[in-house]
């Protein structure tokens, strides 16, 4: 009896268990969202059984377009490798002048229009664009953008509020470029550590240019424009001119004291920059030196000098600093983040992208890539045999820094402009002129700028 009894007991339970089982299958996941842990639910679904548009997805199954507003075709080699990789996601440009691109992101944003969903932004533009408030912040979730497989000089200058907004897409790091035939003939070297060497700071070589434009007859100079000189020195400063809407007077008449020094030793010529009398000037022998962030041989130096060899590249006095680049931020408004997102990871956050931005002319800020030797190796005709990549992303980057800005900074720029125009004009403009004139062109354009 006893067994018989515990038998009936035993049937019981295991029909109950059974029954159980079935109800469960019945309800599907249906109590998953009580529980976090839960390993079953399906990849790119919610405990209700809707898709979540923010579930990670395999590669292949990810699919859609995206728009990008550009000015230039996105690099070829590298989108061919995101399309092996994502064969799925199509990338559609909308051609927008990179001068333009303020206008559009203001007026869409004022008419209520679409906005893309990734933007690239020139680096001139940017604080205005930034100071919208518009964009992802892309240190978050879903992006959870790394600052540190970035360059140390990128982090303030792509960031809003402490945290990323926009990824670098091409290297701007700068040096100086030379012509070595003058620097052999009046200082008895073209190699660039020697003059490196023989050069630690502006003041010694304005000494040494002096002695220059003295042995040639004024025919040879150091520069073509003061443009080139405040190129280099402002992106020198290890202060930002704007602390909020307070101009750091000390930072700005330090600056505009060096230029006068310039323009006062007569080894700086009169060219406007980007004039055809400045673009020209890359294929004489009149000035030994000119500015040269890293796509200035390949856009400027090489279209403008046909011979090959004549130049060398150099860390400047004072150190390495950041002049042009771009790079790419996503909409808060954005319809197809992720897609997007996936664009801007692969060519400017891997090693993969690396390799194949670097096969299209383009090198990237994605630190990592850079621990490899070979990665940097790069020459290019008007060079010579000089590795200039070695020159430009090891000893120059070991010695460059950025500093912020904000939309204060544009109005500053402006002002400038017309200072380093009536300076090169009239000698007798010094440095108490120059600082009365950027002052009254500042309020007249921004009169919430405090000056003291």
């Amino acid at each position: 009896m006893l067994n018989a009894r515990w038998m009936r007991r035993l049937g019981i339970i295991l029909a109950f268990t059974m029954l159980v089982g079935l109800l469960a299958a019945c309800g599907g996941n249906g109590d998953s969202s009580s529980n976090s842990n839960n390993t079953n639910a399906p990849s790119g679904g919610t405990s209700d059984g809707k898709k979540d548009a923010t579930a990670p997805q395999s590669d292949e199954a990810l699919q859609g377009e995206f728009t990008l507003w550009s000015w230039e075709p996105e690099h070829p080699t590298a989108l061919a490798e995101f399309n092996k990789k994502y064969p799925n996601i199509k990338m559609k440009v909308v051609n927008v002048a990179a001068g333009d691109i303020l206008t559009k992101l203001q007026t869409t944003v004022a008419s209520g229009g679409e906005l893309p969903d990734v933007i690239r932004i020139e680096r001139d533009p940017k604080v205005k664009i930034f100071d919208m408030d518009i964009f992802e912040n892309l240190e978050a979730e879903p992006y959870m953008a790394d600052p540190t497989l970035l360059f140390d000089f990128d982090h303030e200058t792509f960031s809003k509020d402490g945290h990323l907004i926009a990824i670098p897409d091409d290297m701007s790091i700068s040096g100086i470029a030379y012509i070595k035939d003058l620097t052999s003939k009046y200082w008895g070297t073209d190699n660039p550590e020697e003059l490196e060497a023989m050069f630690p700071d502006w003041d010694t070589l304005l000494e040494k240019g002096k002695e220059v434009v003295q042995e040639s007859g004024g025919e040879v100079k150091l520069f073509p424009g003061l443009g080139d000189v405040y190129t280099i020195i402002r992106g020198q400063r290890k202060e930002s001119f704007f602390d909020g809407d307070k101009l750091n007077t000390e930072v700005l008449q330090g600056i505009i004291t060096s230029l006068v020094k310039f323009r006062d030793s007569g080894t700086v010529d009169k060219l406007d920059q980007w004039t055809p009398a400045w673009n020209a000037s890359f294929g004489g022998s009149n000035y030994i030196f000119a500015m040269s962030p890293i796509w200035m041989p390949q856009y400027v130096i090489g279209p403008n000098d046909k011979a090959d060899a004549r130049w060398g590249l150099m860390v400047p006095p004072a150190g390495g600093y950041i002049k042009g680049g771009s790079s790419h931020a996503i909409p808060k408004e954005a319809k197809n983040k992720e897609l997007a997102w996936k664009w801007i990871e692969f060519s400017s956050l891997t090693q993969e992208g690396a390799n194949a931005l670097k096969e299209d002319g383009v090198f990237t800020h994605y630190k990592r890539a850079y621990d490899d030797p070979t990665f940097s190796n790069w020459t290019w005709p008007n060079f010579g045999t000089q590795d200039i990549g070695e020159k430009f992303f090891v000893d120059i980057a070991a010695v460059t820094t950025d500093v912020s800005e904000n939309v204060n900074d544009v109005v500053l720029g402006d002002a400038m402009n017309i200072v380093i125009q009536t300076l090169a004009k009239d000698k007798s403009f010094g440095v108490e002129q120059a600082m009365d004139r950027v002052k009254k062109e500042i309020k007249a354009k921004e009169p919430k700028i405090i000056i003291e």
